[in-house]
């Protein structure tokens, strides 16, 4: 009986971190658009086939997933929700002290938070992302080995917001006047 008992908690980690979503529903209820994504493994393995367009980077990492679950609600006026019940989630899902936060924003009217669960090797074992906007607000949670990368390669899909980075200034392009036209004349003139 001693062997049982050593082997469930030695096989406890391997199991997937589940989070409760139901602090999450009155949001649903006053939301005026909402999505919900549920995929488990037998879902991602259906997506793990694709190998072309958005879905082949969807494809790679869905094999290393176990599971995704993206919470979104939009509301239709600021104020409309109450920002304590999804920092109430927040504090919750972290009480445990498992998940290591390594982006917090916290802005007039919401916050965001990119946590990871940290494994015994100290590898990520899962990502978290919440998202709170004044008139917005998203959670995404991934159970699996992952890291921003692998997030990145994700956005858009899904349900999964894109994150990007600064965007790079393209530099200004000018037209060359054609012949027997002087430069200060303005097209829409001619």
């Amino acid at each position: 009986m001693k062997t049982l008992w050593l082997l469930t908690i030695a096989a406890a980690p391997l199991f997937a971190q589940s989070i409760d979503f139901k602090l999450l529903d009155k949001l649903g209820e006053k939301a005026s658009e909402s999505s919900v994504v549920n995929l488990g493994p037998e879902q991602l393995g259906m997506l793990s086939g694709l190998t072309s367009g958005e879905g082949k980077n969807l494809g790679e990492v869905t094999k290393a997933v176990r599971s995704v679950q993206v919470r979104s609600y939009e509301f239709a006026q600021k104020g409309e929700y109450d920002i304590g019940i999804v920092q109430a989630f927040r504090d919750k899902v972290k009480a445990a002290g498992e998940w290591v936060s390594i982006i917090e924003v916290k802005e007039k009217g919401g916050f965001t938070d990119i946590s990871y669960l940290k494994g015994a090797d100290g590898r990520s074992r899962g990502l978290l992302i919440i998202a709170a906007e004044p008139r917005e607000v998203s959670i995404v949670h991934m159970d699996g080995p992952l890291d921003l990368a692998s997030l990145g390669k994700l956005g858009g899909v899904l349900g999964i917001p894109r994150i990007t980075g600064p965007e790079k200034q393209r530099p200004e392009t000018r037209v060359a006047p054609k012949p027997n036209q002087e430069e200060d004349d303005n097209p829409e003139d001619l």
